[in-house]
């Protein structure tokens, strides 16, 4: 949507002009609506200033593709003193010959008010043109979907009882490089004796509690025998 003429008559300040054109974009932007920039829809529409107050079909569709917009709002204020009154006006820029006749046209007014009421009814005013718009209400992005389970891999555990069955094993291959006990061999027999048994029992340590960890993780992660039938059904 765009503001392309926010009009105020019968006298006012820029600051005033610029706290009530405030008001009536909140109004639009709290409810969703998608407000084009008054600075970026300036800057669009300085090769065409023509089309700045143009209210027939082909002015509203050649708005509607300058500024890749549905809606076009033109907004007059009239002033006098403390009393306002506020038009509204939506125009559709769509189909092959958009309606010269505004789809909406809203009014409110204020007498004897300050400027900050003055600026609720323009809110107020925004609110009561927001039910004539076909653009959906903009709603946050769903949250993306959980990530999937990762496939189970080598863990800690795997990879601990994994060293523990080599150590063993190499435990075995070091007894088994014994032989008989000659005069001057013993002594070698009884080093390979001990070293062989300590990997052997350094080994199977290290095996059994990797292999008590992945029965944890197992059984934690399983379901109940009972679920499973239900789920088999």
């Amino acid at each position: 949507m765009a503001i392309p003429e926010f009009q105020i008559e019968g006298g006012g300040s820029p600051a005033l002009a610029l706290q009530l054109q405030d008001g009536f974009v909140l109004g639009l932007v709290r409810a969703g609506v998608q407000v084009l920039d008054p600075v970026d829809m300036a800057r669009r529409l300085e090769s065409k200033p023509e089309l700045g107050r143009c209210d027939s079909s082909p002015c509203l569709k050649s708005i509607g593709q300058l500024l890749d917009v549905k809606y076009v709002v033109r907004v007059k204020v009239d002033v006098a003193g403390n009393s306002y009154k506020m038009v509204a006006r939506l125009f559709s820029t769509e189909g092959p010959a958009p309606a010269a006749l505004p789809v909406a046209n809203k009014s409110k007014s204020c007498d004897v008010c300050t400027v900050a009421e003055a600026r609720d009814i323009m809110l107020r005013l925004a609110d009561a043109l927001r039910a004539h718009l076909e653009e959906p209400i903009l709603a946050a992005p769903p949250p993306p979907p959980p990530a999937p389970p990762a496939a189970p891999g080598l863990g800690p555990p795997v990879i601990a009882a994994m060293i523990g069955a080599v150590t063993v094993a190499a435990g075995f291959a070091v007894l088994a490089t014994m032989g008989d006990c000659p005069m001057a061999g013993c002594s070698q027999n009884r080093f390979r004796s001990s070293v062989g048994g300590a990997l052997i029992g350094a080994g199977a340590v290290v095996t059994v509690t990797g292999a008590y960890v992945i029965i944890l993780r197992s059984t934690a992660g399983s379901p109940t025998p009972g679920v499973a039938v239900a789920w088999r059904w």
